[in-house]
């Protein structure tokens, strides 16, 4: 028995004339929606990657985040049959350039920063753990390398850090404090890292006490810890009897109420926890003491350790803006011209 079609039954059971414009509008139809769904399933992909990747990244920097280090690290220091070391670094007086330039130039910083250890430790795991620590999984470049190799590596580091950095037209420079543990066997994440942070710390203590102004790197290995200073390439010295650039009419260099400016101070041991002779205010005019020179400078933000100084620079031609410990500070009682102006003067 056949069926027919109701609408075909006044027609001896062919199609309806308009049958198939109706067929070729249901599959339009059908193909839109399944366009559609593709399009939808294409952006839950990418939304499914970038969520991927910010769980593993830093939003900031770009860089690697603890989770994904601690994911990555250990199958890093078990491969290729090389030793591996493990770097934490901290950058010294930041507090102060957030204070002082506010967030967004702290976060340029750390921008920097982060560029800068990326394109010089290349093809080696580096990390943003937080606020400005970093840390990284390096790897010697050969089998055969040195025991010493680490030390290249951490020479380079604090070479490409240490460069003022422009910030909204302002040359800003940081230090860092840097530990190093070279890797042996078995390798126990964990301790390596704890290590390495004990290391960061001790470079920040060797820092305070010495009063030097510079990248301080301490490496910790089974025969003991050792620290190493980091000190860019000093301008030819002058003499420290007067700040650079002192009109002629200045008071003689040697302050009736101050030692004798020819040579910094001595940096008196710091206890950690406790805080330094003198406690520095925005806007206090002192002696910068740096690279052998005393040179004017006015604090311009300062925390517990360290000091946010805008101070002359070697030539006396221009200033620059400097995080340093508060021990390679003094105060000035000698006007300088052009720092001490008043903000209503050109």
């Amino acid at each position: 028995m056949r069926i027919l079609d109701p609408a075909a039954a006044d027609t001896g059971g062919a199609p309806p004339i308009g049958g198939q414009s109706r067929t070729e509008a249901d599959t339009a139809r059908l193909q839109a929606r399944i366009d559609q769904l593709e399009a939808h399933v294409q952006r839950l992909e990418q939304e499914r990657v970038a969520l991927r990747w910010m769980a593993g990244h830093d939003a900031l920097t770009g860089l690697a985040n603890r989770r994904l280090f601690h994911a990555l690290a250990p199958t890093l220091l078990r491969g290729e049959g090389r030793s591996s070391a493990i770097v934490i670094l901290d950058l010294n007086g930041f507090k102060p350039i957030n204070d002082t330039y506010g967030h967004d130039a702290g976060d340029e910083v750390l921008c920097v920063i982060a560029r800068r250890m990326a394109a010089c430790l290349g093809d080696h795991l580096v990390a943003r753990f937080g606020g400005d620590e970093f840390a990284a999984l390096v790897t010697a470049p050969r089998a055969d390398a040195s025991e010493a190799w680490w030390h290249e590596v951490a020479a380079s580091l604090s070479a490409a850090i240490s460069p003022p950095i422009d910030v909204a037209g302002r040359e800003l420079a940081v230090t860092a404090s840097i530990g190093l543990v070279p890797a042996g066997r078995p390798t126990d994440l964990a301790e390596l890292l704890r290590r390495a942070d004990q290391a960061m710390f001790q470079a920040k203590r060797h820092t305070r006490t010495t009063g030097k102004v510079s990248i301080t790197w301490v490496v910790a290995t089974e025969g003991g810890d050792r620290a190493v200073t980091y000190e860019p390439s000093a301008p030819p010295a002058v003499e420290p009897s007067a700040p650079p650039a002192v009109e002629p009419s200045a008071p003689p260099a040697v302050e009736p109420s101050a030692p004798p400016a020819a040579a910094p101070p001595a940096a008196a041991p710091v206890v950690p926890g406790t805080a330094p002779a003198v406690l520095y205010r925005s806007g206090d005019p002192v002696w910068v003491h740096r690279d052998g020179m005393r040179r004017a400078g006015v604090v311009e933000g300062a925390s517990e350790w360290a000091a946010l100084v805008r101070y002359r620079c070697s030539d006396g031609a221009g200033t620059m803006v400097d995080t340093m410990p508060a021990d390679c500070l003094a105060i000035r009682a000698v006007a300088d011209p052009h720092l001490d102006r008043e903000p209503s003067e050109p």
